[in-house]
């Protein structure tokens, strides 16, 4: 037997923005990984797992580069917090 459970969520204005906010950071700090590692491959480099490109990221590619910023605005887990 299958069961199916339907859920509602009904967030606020303000959780909305920090939603969308989220599921775009996340999704260019993705895509930026996967050209950063093609990038790499083409230049005979070796595959940069996933914790040493977050510790580049944050270490070396942000503070080198203030444009990025914005990447650290966002949770670093995608939860969305209860905003009282």
């Amino acid at each position: 037997m299958l069961k199916a459970f339907k859920t509602e969520i009904n967030p606020t204005e303000e959780q909305k923005e920090i939603i969308k906010k989220t599921i775009g950071t996340c999704r260019f700090v993705y895509n930026f990984y996967i050209a950063h590692n093609k990038e790499r491959y083409n230049n005979g480099e070796k595959f940069l797992h996933y914790k040493k490109f977050s510790v580049w990221l944050n270490n070396e590619f942000i503070p080198n580069n203030p444009k990025f910023k914005w990447i650290k605005e966002v949770y670093s887990d995608a939860k969305i917090y209860r905003i009282a």
